[in-house]
């Protein structure tokens, strides 16, 4: 299935359709043929209705992207995918996407202009706390995002609400020697200047024991632990919850991965599978591969990814049955979770840096 291939209107049809696309414009919204192919260029807010759900999907969970130019978001269920303009970004740093609820905010992590889109709605720019740059991340709930303030300063906050400052500050004793990512379950991950990661949520604070964390989940997540014995690196998994581990067997899927991949991959929600970005031989070289959390058998995905692919490049359906990657040139893929097999369906997106879901509101 194409999506989004321009369509030539039928001669007799212009008036009607120059007037809708006025008519358009002048809301910000362009509402599609029955078709579901016709867009405008000149609109910020893009619809293209596939006619049937993506997929097979018919739970409404969604998938938000990021090209630097423009939300993109995919309704599977409704058979859905809008395209928001947002005004050019300025600065050159790191690019925060995280979906709130009915929403999804774009945060510069430079101190320069955000925004947010609300679902179907053009962009407009964040106010209050979240107007000034930092790194924003996933909160506890939808409503909630940490944000880290470039200050050493970590605070939860809400939209609508007062900022409330966690304890997170502890644990950074050089806050620009450190790196702070998603936990995959509401909290974060920081790694501070001596190498010592914490795991950090509302009201928790606690080292996590494995020498990297390749990738994370809300259950589980993927360690690798090097010296034990005297034996080789070793993959564990650890319980997000308790932060018990279980050794795998065989050998890591890297040997060598401090620092390589600052950033972790992504654990399936039911903790079954591990999606993680494995560096090549060359610092332009990379490949993907998933990774069992029972077994420690490590499957490659026959899909070229870019080196520096992390965990906002890489995403799960809330069931586990899909896994959505940032192929190579930003192109939308979709892995069968299961097996391994890249589906051949064309989103009719390109050009994106990150990608995120956002389960159905419950």
């Amino acid at each position: 299935m194409e999506f989004g291939r321009p369509s030539r209107p039928l001669p007799r049809r212009l008036g009607l359709l120059m007037l809708t696309c006025l008519v358009a414009a002048a809301v910000g919204v362009v509402v599609t043929r029955p078709d579901g192919q016709h867009r405008s260029p000149l609109s910020p807010v893009a619809v293209t209705d596939v006619g049937h759900p993506i997929l097979g999907v018919h739970a409404p969970w969604q998938l938000f992207g990021f090209d630097g130019h423009a939300v993109v978001a995919v309704d599977f269920a409704r058979g859905r995918i809008v395209r928001t303009t947002i005004p050019r970004l300025e600065g050159d740093g790191i690019v925060s996407l995280v979906a709130g609820r009915g929403e999804a905010l774009v945060r510069p992590l430079d101190n320069v202009p955000g925004y947010v889109v609300p679902d179907g709605g053009p962009a407009r720019p964040l106010t209050g706390v979240l107007a000034n740059g930092g790194t924003l991340l996933p909160g506890p709930t939808p409503a909630e995002q940490w944000l880290d303030e470039n200050t050493g300063s970590v605070v939860l906050v809400g939209r609508g609400q007062a900022e409330r400052p966690q304890l997170a500050e502890r644990a950074l004793q050089s806050p620009h020697s450190q790196t702070i990512t998603s936990d995959g379950r509401g909290g974060l991950l920081l790694v501070d200047a001596s190498g010592i990661v914490y795991d950090v949520s509302a009201g928790l604070l606690r080292s996590v024991g494995p020498d990297l964390i390749l990738a994370v989940g809300p259950r589980d997540w993927l360690g690798v632990r090097c010296g034990i014995g005297s034996g080789p690196c070793r993959e564990v998994v650890i319980s997000a919850a308790t932060g018990a581990e279980r050794v795998l067997p065989g050998l890591a899927v890297t040997a060598d991965p401090w620092p390589w991949q600052a950033l972790p991959g992504s654990v399936s929600p039911d903790g079954t599978t591990a999606a993680v970005v494995v560096p090549g031989r060359s610092q332009s070289e990379a490949r993907l591969e998933l990774v069992s959390m029972r077994s420690g058998a490590a499957m490659r995905v026959a899909i070229a990814v870019p080196p520096g692919s992390a965990s906002q490049s890489l995403a799960w359906s809330p069931d586990s049955r899909w896994l959505f990657v940032v192929a190579a040139r930003g192109a939308l893929a979709a892995v069968d979770g299961r097996t391994g097999e890249r589906q051949r369906v064309n989103f009719g997106v390109s050009g994106l840096r990150q990608i995120i879901i956002r389960p159905a509101a419950g």
